[in-house]
Order: C-alpha cells, then structure tokens, then sequence
C-alpha cells in the first residue's frame, strides 16, 4: 500500500472535521511505505568468463544488487524471495534438462528462497528502518553448484524478491521485484589417451611382426556433456604402406565394435554411451595376416580427431 495522504471531508456547518487518526497522521507523518528495486539481471560469467563450466569442480558465484526504500513512520520489515515457477526447487530451466541454484545472503548460504510466499525464518532477511526516508542496499550471491551435467545451451529462470512490513508478526506485502538469471553451457569434450598420457595427442604405436596379423588395443578415456563423434582419416588409406614401395599391408580400425572404412579421405562414427563421468573407449588397430609380405618396415599415420556432434 502506498497511501501518502488521507482526506476526511466533513459536512458539519462549523467545517471540517478532524478524525483522531488524520490527527495521529498528521503528527506522526505517514504510516510506513516500502519500496523495493533490483539493480542487475545475473548472466552467469563463471571462473573464466565462459559461462557455466560442466566439468569444473570449482565453486564460483555472481552478484545481485538491491534496494529498499523507506518512507514515513519507523517499521520493521523483511525480504524474502522465490523462483519464478515456485516449488519446492530452484531451477534454471534448459533444452537439456535443468542447473540447480540459489540465491544466498552470503557466499555458502544461508538461502533467501523458500517455496512459501511470506518465506520463513530461515529466508527472510530482517530490518527496520526509523521515522524518515532513508535506504538500505544489500548485495545477494547466486550460486550455481559445480559439475552438473547438462547439454549446451541457455538456462535459465526469473526469482521473485519480496519486501513486508513486519506489523507485531503480521506480514503485509509492500513491494515486489524481480531478476534473471541466464546461464550459458557450452557443448564441452574432454579426451585423453590413456596410453600415452594426460593431454598428450601423439602416440607412436609399434606393432611388431605383421606377418601373423596383429590386433592392439589402444585405449580413450572420454567425458562429454553432448554425444560424440570421430572423423578418422588415414594416411595411405588404410594401408600399411612399405619402406620401399612393395606392396602394403591392409587394415582397419574397430571402435565400438564397428569397423571403420579407412579407404576414404575421412570418415565419420558416432560414439554411443553416456559420458558424464569417464568413460574408456577401445580402439581395436586389426592388421590382416600377410605371411608373403615383403620384408622391411610399413608404417601409416592415421589421424582421429573427436568431437561433439550437435
């Protein structure tokens, strides 16, 4: 309510008259008026300004910036605040599922939201303000927990701020505001050859006597936040080509049980599975047997390059 002046009009002869609380008004000023106002949205920037890191462990926030203004009569009064779509969860909702959040009074807690419209004594914040205008600022952290894996794409959600006057425990609604909150995730791959180390991408494979055929296994450890794909593309087209220009050894690459033509400039294959944690994927290198082969060294460089597929 946001009532500043009360007429009573009389319609005695003598004139006006004055009721006992216009008297009371008069004196005091106007009962209390509260006003609530939110500085910022929230876009979500993350450790390294790239919006929400699916795969980082660390813990990071950003910040909200709001007012309540306050006129007339002293009054005590609280905050408080809920998700645009209430519940019993705060959700940033996404094309592929949703992010939980929060909103906190400091960073680790405690929460200004609560799925009750007054909030509660857990996520109010309390105030009073004396006779007079005046202001108080508060800043407010949104936290969104670390390595939740959800596709790429934009989430998002609107959280409804309340302020009331405390009235002897009996709440009244003065204002309300509200804020976004957008949060980017990136399509995010992270791939390493378990046989030649972290963050290594060359490996040198010797594969020994090729007369009898050989078969080596060559193992990725994976983690994706969308489905993956590899584009393979071989050298000499998927032949071991010899020192000296005799005839090469034919073979192929197996991944996912599938084999994979090496004939062409590249080719492409999904990879099936769910890669929110580590997962190994084989690479089965199959050299057909070539008892007549001329001897000396074959040798090919066959080049796999992974990526997501939306």
């Amino acid at each position: 309510m946001k009532l500043l002046h009360k007429l009573l009009i009389g319609s005695a002869a003598a004139g006006i008259a004055t009721s006992p609380l216009f008297a009371q008004e008069a004196a005091g000023g106007p009962e209390c008026l509260l006003e609530l106002s939110v500085d910022n949205n929230v876009d979500w920037r993350g450790q390294l300004g790239r919006g929400y890191e699916v795969f980082s462990g660390e813990e990071s926030y950003e910040v909200v910036s709001i007012v309540v203004r306050h006129q007339g009569q002293a009054c005590d009064y609280f905050l408080t605040g809920m998700p645009q779509e209430g519940g019993n969860q705060n959700l940033l909702i996404g094309p592929y599922g949703a992010l939980a959040y929060d909103l906190l009074r400091q960073p680790s807690g405690p929460s200004l939201l609560s799925p009750d419209y007054a909030g509660n004594e857990l996520t109010r914040i309390y105030g009073r303000f004396p006779d007079g205008a005046g202001a108080q600022q508060y800043v407010l952290y949104v936290a969104i927990p670390p390595e939740q894996n959800v596709g790429g794409g934009i989430y998002s959600d609107q959280v409804q701020l309340r302020v009331f006057a405390d009235r002897f425990g009996s709440p009244e609604l003065m204002d309300q505001a509200s804020f976004a909150i957008t949060a980017p995730v990136a399509d995010t791959l992270e791939v390493d050859s378990i046989d030649s180390g972290p963050g290594a991408n060359t490996l040198k494979i010797d594969l020994g006597n090729l007369a009898p055929g050989v078969v080596r296994v060559l193992d990725f450890s994976l983690r994706s936040n969308a489905p993956i794909r590899i584009d393979a593309n071989s050298q000499n087209g998927g032949v071991l080509a010899h020192q000296a220009g005799a005839p090469g050894i034919p073979y192929s690459l197996v991944v996912g049980g599938n084999r994979t033509d090496l004939s062409g400039d590249y080719t492409k294959q999904s990879i099936t599975g769910d890669f929110s944690n580590r997962t190994n994927v084989s690479f089965r290198i199959e050299v057909e047997p070539s008892p007549g082969a001329a001897a000396g060294t074959y040798s090919d460089i066959l080049t796999i390059t992974f990526q997501v597929e939306r």
